[in-house]
């Protein structure tokens, strides 16, 4: 081959690399950029998301704190003369406290939750023998408290079902469930827990004769602190992350969770377990 020839083919193959280098670098460049979109995203999700939740903390830690501080300090300006009114503010200003703990509580639960670094120790246990236990417990809580409310529990032939799960994380989720049929359902009436299997799996339902719930609310019920009546859930002593905890703790096992209300007709929530097979 000539010179020129081999020039010719060296400049060719030169411009075909080039273009090669250029269309990789392009591509390099594009998909680098994607990246750093992704990431910018994260971080404007992320801060998002620290200032929403820190203003919604502060929000709700403001009620209890404000409200005894303002006992204590009535108490010191004199009102601790008079034993009545000395007891009863003390009892207001206890009531106050223990809804703070509460809710610090549940934050360090949701925190966990959300971040991933939540614990869950998944062994084998009786689902009906749990379901009765959380009734027992709530049954004497809610005695003492005067109210008149049956809980009955239906486990259609699943006494001695076994679910694979973390007792201690599903009997907080239905703790919650029960309380909060309680606070919203007739306070005269009942509630219905029941047990099924479909597909396989054991789920846990819990049913109030309350009001029911409007289709706007649904979707939002599992958000954080969100009420739909918000003064009758801050008198009843609520922390608004009840159901918020339920989601976060049932999506751990991998499972889910889902309401289905009208209204006038109470609600019905209902979440779903693994089951263990029996040998």
């Amino acid at each position: 081959m000539h010179w020129s020839g081999y020039l010719l083919f060296f400049a060719c193959t030169t411009s075909l690399l080039m273009v090669v280098l250029e269309v990789v670098i392009y591509r390099k460049l594009t998909s680098l950029q994607q990246i750093n979109q992704r990431e910018l995203k994260k971080m404007r999700d992320l801060e998002n998301y620290r200032r929403d939740f820190l203003g919604e903390v502060s929000h709700e830690l403001k009620t209890p704190i404000f409200a005894t501080q303002g006992f204590l300090h009535t108490l010191i300006d004199g009102a601790m003369d008079d034993p009545r009114v000395r007891v009863k503010f003390l009892k207001r200003a206890l009531k106050n406290a223990d809804r703070l703990a509460h809710l610090v509580e549940d934050l360090l639960i949701i925190t966990r939750a959300e971040s991933g670094e939540m614990v869950i120790r998944v062994r084998p246990f009786g689902i009906y023998d749990l379901v009765a236990e959380v009734v027992d417990m709530l049954d004497i809580k809610f005695t003492r408290k005067g109210r008149n409310i049956r809980c009955t529990i239906m486990a259609h032939g699943l006494e001695h079902a076994q679910v694979l799960a973390d007792r201690e994380r599903i009997q907080q989720v239905i703790t919650n469930l029960v309380d909060n049929a309680v606070k919203y359902g007739n306070q005269q009436g009942s509630i219905l827990l029941e047990i099924g299997k479909d597909s396989g799996k054991i789920w846990v339902s819990v049913t109030d004769d309350g009001p029911g719930i409007d289709d706007e609310h649904l979707a939002l019920l599992f958000r954080r602190f969100y009420r739909i009546d918000k003064s009758r859930s801050r008198d009843g002593g609520g922390t608004g992350l009840g159901l918020s905890i339920c989601k976060h703790l049932i999506e751990a096992h991998g499972e889910q969770i889902l309401v289905h209300s009208h209204p006038g007709k109470g609600a019905t929530f209902r979440f779903s377990l693994k089951q263990v097979e029996q040998e």
